[in-house]
């Protein structure tokens, strides 16, 4: 069985129709889901709330191709095609962020080095275990994220 501390990573991949194109070292992943208050007729007062879409924001911070021909296309490129994707790997789970909307992208350097940001929104979660579909909800539960 795979060991692995909480919270860590196997891997985070940049893939375009299942092949893994960057291999991402840096990066940061939040969630967020709005809500609307449920009003009665006649009330001012809220008798509850629906949930509402849930977006996933996704920064990536460093990179590095996992092919580098010299015809490899730049990361913030990849990640504007069809059918590209964010897939994380931590043991045997695996989630996949689909629906990715350009969002942000920075970047600042000297002769030496050069340092990028990207910032993508995600408009789907899809979890899997040993293969398998499971619910987000089995996954955060499982994962604690």
């Amino acid at each position: 069985m795979t060991q692995f501390a909480a919270g860590a990573n196997s891997g985070v991949y940049i893939e375009q129709d299942g092949k893994k194109l960057f291999a991402v070292q840096s990066h940061r992943i939040s969630e967020s889901e709005t809500s609307k208050d449920v009003h009665g007729y006649g009330s001012s007062e809220s008798i509850g709330q629906t949930s509402g879409a849930r977006q996933h924001t996704i920064t990536i911070e460093s990179m590095i191709a996992n092919d580098y021909a010299d015809d490899t296309m730049p990361a913030y490129l990849v990640l504007r095609q069809p059918g590209t994707e964010i897939v994380r790997y931590i043991g045997q789970w695996k989630t996949v962020f689909t629906g990715l909307r350009f969002s942000n992208y920075d970047e600042s350097g000297n002769l030496e080095s050069a340092n990028e940001s990207i910032t993508l929104i995600a408009t789907k979660r899809q979890d899997f275990f040993k293969g398998k579909p499971v619910s987000t909800t089995q996954a955060v539960a499982a994962l604690g994220r």
